[in-house]
């Protein structure tokens, strides 16, 4: 089978290796249809920045298959997988958050050891299954976890996590949801999928836009950060209401300032949401998010930008990694 193998730091190839196999009573093998690029991690582990990781972000040597946001069919699965997932069948459309070789042909998974995999029905296409890994894993749990009913929410950043933050806000009962980016096509896309209002960063001083959020809308509730800038912090927390909680859904690729004296007087929580799901209730919240997209309440096809065959993923690991003003999320066509 064709895989996208990365062979030292900056160097990744598409070549012939062996089909996988079961190797346990449960594990399934899928026929990858379609799969994404997660922008920071895939990028910066092609080019060696972060280490290499395998299934369950185990360390693991070079070379290594890249890639764990994807969509396929289930073509075999060992006789025990029904005791995790009692009504998956071979020929079942599924999308999975896990992380594990997904740039490849054929994907092997031990349904014990991921998070969570759900079946696609007919009306929810293979790239938007591809990006369930991020919009209905990733960050279907981080909006659980943390929104109410009514509340305010500032999102900042509109890349794919801010667009499904957005969306998860309003599913669960997000009274006003405002978002911020520096890039206007993203600003639009946050429009489209339902945010109330939406400022260009790159207009405003920091605090400044902070200021003006709170005037036009009140104190936020909470704010999610999927920037990772240290101007968008700075506006999150400016923005917020005192004992207000700033939750962190971003990926940084260098060091970010913190208004420190504010977020140790005014905040009640900064970092990431508290409170995971287990393995049980992660499934449950990544089939309400298929089921959101199956009756329109969760819009990925906006995310989807760019399609690039596999055999040119190096070029498209380096477009998505050096235009984000130009695309939101990337698709790998793989069959």
């Amino acid at each position: 089978m064709k895989a996208a193998v990365v062979e030292k730091p900056g160097v990744i190839v598409v070549k012939d290796v062996p089909k996988p196999k079961l190797e346990s009573d449960y594990d399934v093998i899928i026929k990858v249809r379609k799969a994404a690029i997660c922008r920071h991690p895939d990028y910066e582990l092609f080019q060696g920045i972060r280490s290499p990781v395998r299934a369950g972000w185990e360390p693991t040597n070079y070379p290594f298959i890249l890639g764990h946001e994807f969509s396929g069919e289930i073509v075999e699965m060992g006789s025990k997988v029904n005791e995790v997932y009692p009504k998956l069948k071979i020929g079942d459309r599924i999308c999975e958050w896990t992380w594990c070789e997904g740039f490849a042909e054929y994907v092997r998974i031990n349904v014990r050891e991921i998070a969570a995999i759900a079946t696609l029905p007919d009306n929810v296409s293979d790239e938007e299954g591809a990006i369930l890994e991020l919009a209905g894993g990733s960050t279907i749990f981080h909006a659980w976890a943390a929104i109410k009913p009514l509340d305010k929410v500032l999102v900042l950043g509109c890349g794919p996590a801010g667009l499904s933050i957005i969306q998860h806000a309003r599913n669960f009962g997000a009274d006003v949801i405002v978002s911020t980016d520096i890039y206007d096509d993203r600003l639009k896309a946050a429009r489209r999928v339902g945010a109330d209002a939406v400022y260009n960063a790159s207009e405003y001083e920091p605090d400044e836009l902070g200021r003006v959020i709170k005037r036009e809308f009140g104190e936020m509730d909470l704010v999610f950060d999927t920037a990772g800038t240290s101007k968008a912090i700075f506006t999150g927390v400016e923005a917020l209401k005192p004992k207000g909680s700033f939750y962190i859904f971003a990926h940084v690729s260098e060091s970010v300032v913190v208004p420190y004296l504010k977020i140790a007087t005014k905040l009640s929580h900064f970092g990431p949401p508290i409170g995971m799901p287990n393995h049980i209730r992660m499934r449950k919240l990544m089939e309400l998010a298929v089921k959101w997209v199956s009756e329109g309440r969760l819009d990925v096809k906006t995310m989807i930008t760019h399609h690039f065959p596999l055999d040119e993923i190096e070029e498209a690991l380096i477009f998505n990694w050096e235009k984000p003003q130009e695309c939101i999320k990337v698709v790998i066509d793989i069959a």
